[in-house]
């Protein structure tokens, strides 16, 4: 084994050890640089008598960690977008953008195709909001607010989704989906879309242990998780606080508060 294919396998071993739906963004930089590093060298190997490196328009990812499902977005591209890392999870790829308003044509730009997500804020039929304390993994050993989240797998309808989160996690029948609208996660990077919810009229149910499809891209929540109940105004009070400290709880959160059903 030569030591450029050495040190990609150990790249990719490493990746592999620590890998899963909540760190996959947080490992974003390191892992596209080191796909990037490798791509630059191949490329340089083939230069064209001008000096200029040829870049080739392949499917083929120079890193490939499993097969991205999801949605891809490759309009904005002027051509074929050069896959760097791709995963279950996400695939990096370079597209070539011509900047909105200008001229400037930009020849790498990093994109992030990335699974759409939901939100759900879940309001139980005694006015009570559900929702976790826990940590994750890029929180930086911190503790936050929580509320229902998830994957919409391949083939899935966001509303499903939210359904189908809101009862593996909190074990509740919701009445009502209120659709909170759709967001871009990151109108530079692309990472997705954002579905957000509030689900009204809850209730308890008994639920048999969730058994996942093999091919389910999102996985349960193995982090420890405490089921709070906060009345409207304790809601708000944390959400003011800054008690949610990812920025797709936040806004669905603010949205919610925003809902003429919560509006008192």
């Amino acid at each position: 084994m030569s030591g450029a294919a050495g040190n990609r396998g150990g790249v990719r071993k490493r990746f592999l050890d620590v890998v899963s739906p909540n760190a996959v963004i947080f490992l974003l930089g390191s892992v596209v640089g080191g796909a990037l590093v490798a791509f630059l060298f191949q490329q340089s190997t083939s230069q064209s008598g001008s000096g200029n490196m040829l870049l080739k328009s392949s499917s083929d990812c120079q890193i490939s960690l499993g097969t991205y499902r999801g949605n891809e977005y490759t309009e904005g591209s002027l051509s074929a977008p050069i896959c760097l890392v791709n995963s279950k999870f996400m695939k990096v790829s370079l597209h070539k953008v011509k900047l909105p308003g200008t001229d400037q044509i930009i020849d790498d730009w990093l994109w992030v195709d990335y699974h759409d997500r939901i939100n759900v804020l879940a309001q139980t039929t005694e006015n009570e909001f559900l929702v976790f304390e826990q940590t994750k993994y890029a929180l930086e050993g911190r503790s936050s607010l929580a509320i229902v989240g998830g994957i919409v797998e391949p083939q899935e309808d966001p509303h499903e989704t939210a359904r189908r989160e809101v009862d593996e996690e909190l074990l509740q029948t919701c009445q009502e989906f209120h659709f909170l609208g759709r967001y871009r996660t990151d109108v530079n990077r692309g990472v997705g879309w954002l579905n957000s919810f509030l689900a009204t009229g809850c209730t308890t149910h008994q639920h048999a242990e969730v058994v996942q499809d093999e091919g389910q891209v999102g996985k349960a929540d193995t982090e420890e998780q405490i089921l709070k109940r906060l009345s409207l105004s304790e809601l708000r009070e944390a959400f003011a606080a800054g008690k949610f400290l990812e920025v797709q709880w936040t806004a669905t959160i603010g949205e919610a508060l925003q809902h003429p059903l919560l509006r008192q």
